[in-house]
């Protein structure tokens, strides 16, 4: 009788246990609703493409989009996208033919692409499609402080959202790593329609990286 008494105990504690750590984690917990927010506030950032193509279109500008499979087992290598125009990185010095793994050109856009394995089945929202990629692998989901956004991570870059839109004056950012770019010998400090910025990591390395923000009008 004690050891069943004691058994019991200890499975209690244990089911607590797990269940404060899953509170504990408020990003994962508060940031898809914050998305969803902003998506409801504009709806015209989301396109539903996936008849057409596989994926939601997310776009402030109908250029830049990020662009998320819909069901990953069906999309291979490319369950999400990042894609901007081309020529501006051209002309910053951009031979399409050196890219590498993640990236990827054809005549019009630079891509940047990632893959999360193969999901767990077809999506109806992009919300719910882009947190695929945060169940494959909860570390590419981030908080960033300095501008209080939420964001996921590509292999190559990044997208951020803000956490209070109300309270933000960038509301949606595409984030690329500068160093690769610059790698290939391109001046990431002078491409069109992106801004260069030097930032810092949590262990305070600086690291450079090209922004495209939008702040959102309703």
């Amino acid at each position: 009788m004690k050891k069943s008494i004691t058994l019991t105990i200890a499975f209690a504690l244990a089911v607590a246990l797990l269940t404060g750590c899953t509170s504990f984690d408020v990003i994962l917990r508060d940031s898809p609703a914050s998305l969803n927010t902003i998506i409801e506030a504009f709806p015209y950032l989301v396109t539903d493409n996936t008849v057409q193509d596989g994926y939601f279109h997310l776009t402030a500008d109908g250029e830049t989009t990020l662009k998320v499979s819909h069901d990953y087992s069906l999309t291979g290598a490319e369950d999400l996208v990042l894609q901007t125009p081309l020529q501006p990185f051209v002309d910053a010095g951009l031979d399409p033919s050196a890219l590498g793994e993640g990236y990827r050109a054809d005549s019009a856009f630079l891509y940047l692409v990632a893959d999360f394995g193969a999901g767990t089945g077809a999506k109806a929202t992009l919300t719910d499609a882009l947190f695929e990629s945060v169940k494959a692998e909860r570390t590419v989901l981030s908080y960033h402080a300095a501008l209080d956004h939420y964001g996921i991570a590509l292999p190559a870059g990044k997208i951020e959202w803000a956490k209070d839109h109300t309270k933000n004056d960038k509301d949606l950012v595409f984030i690329l790593a500068a160093q690769p770019l610059a790698d290939l010998g391109i001046d990431v400090q002078n491409i069109d329609g992106w801004v260069f910025m030097t930032m810092q990591d949590d262990a305070g390395k600086d690291f450079d990286v090209l922004l495209k923000p939008y702040s959102l009008e309703s």
